[in-house]
């Protein structure tokens, strides 16, 4: 009686071992849409871009020891504005703190079809410090809003999952 129940905690001991090693595995693989090395710098160029919706795309990116956040938006109908350099990007952090971001360029619309619909597509470019990312790695973003013109902006809310997955961005970004 006493071998099979030995046996048994041996395999419970097995299973939860092989369990667990496959979600740290799981964990730390990065998988990057963009990454490349520069031949004669040497300086490692990545990003990591997801797709929220149709409306709303939002990436991690490094050059070197830059660091920026990407956010994409699409708007219906051919826009005629630019949203200019210092527009802001707001972003609530898992601990329900705040940090802002400020472009560093114009984002001026390029329009396209989709779907026999004219929509206006904006990339904007928010540089990020290394200690900004360690605290998204740490806690993650809940809720991103990107400011368009005048009093206008985007929101993106994120849900558990997603959350997750922006400490996991972040840590991603911020190998070496």
């Amino acid at each position: 009686m006493k071998m099979k129940l030995t046996i048994k905690y041996l395999i419970l001991l097995f299973t939860i071992v092989l369990l667990s090693s496959t979600s740290i595995v799981k964990a730390q693989k990065c998988n990057y849409t963009h990454e490349k090395v520069d031949e004669f710098s040497g300086e490692v160029e990545r990003r990591i871009l997801k797709k929220h919706n149709f409306f709303f795309q939002f990436a991690f990116y490094r050059l070197g020891d830059d660091f920026r956040l990407e956010s994409y938006v699409n708007i219906p109908g051919d826009q005629a504005f630019l949203i200019p350099e210092g527009s802001k990007l707001s972003l609530k952090l898992g601990d329900k703190s705040v940090m802002e971001l400020t472009s560093v360029k114009n984002a001026t619309p390029q329009s396209f079809v989709s779907n026999s619909q004219i929509y206006s597509g904006f990339a904007m470019t928010y540089p990020i410090t290394k200690e900004q990312l360690m605290q998204i790695e740490e806690v993650g973003i809940k809720f991103i809003r990107t400011y368009l013109k005048d009093e206008s902006y985007y929101d993106m809310d994120l849900k558990k999952k997603k959350i997750e997955n922006t400490k996991d961005y972040a840590r991603c970004i911020l190998l070496n």
